[in-house]
């Protein structure tokens, strides 16, 4: 787990650069883009809010592939909860709010063709 965002990420199946994985959400962490992967997820368990689309204030390289900022602005608000499928595209600001003890994804990230 990270303790600085309250989330772990447990891989369970590897392609290549493909890859599916357990997020477990206690907090939320900060909004984010994926420049390079779109991401598939489920929702397993809990309840939460995802804010998708609109604009990453101040974003900072965390690292190749991942782009963190303060906040979204003009973003679409969703809430979430088990049963509850989800597509984010690459390059797509997307934020994911904690409204239950955690939010448990099984997310799938899909790297863009080049």
């Amino acid at each position: 787990m990270k303790p600085e965002q309250g989330f772990a990420w447990r891989p369970l199946v590897r392609d290549g650069s493909r890859v599916a994985a357990v997020e477990i959400w206690k907090r939320p962490g900060r909004p984010a883009v994926h420049p390079t992967e779109a991401e598939y997820a489920v929702v397993l368990e809990g309840t939460g809010t995802l804010v998708s689309g609109g604009t990453l204030v101040a974003p900072v390289t965390r690292r190749e592939g991942l782009v963190e900022g303060e906040r979204i602005e003009g973003g679409k608000t969703r809430p979430l909860g088990p049963g509850d499928v989800l597509l984010l595209p690459a390059g797509v600001p997307h934020w994911f709010g904690i409204t239950a003890e955690r939010l448990v994804l099984l997310g799938t990230k899909l790297p863009v063709a080049r």
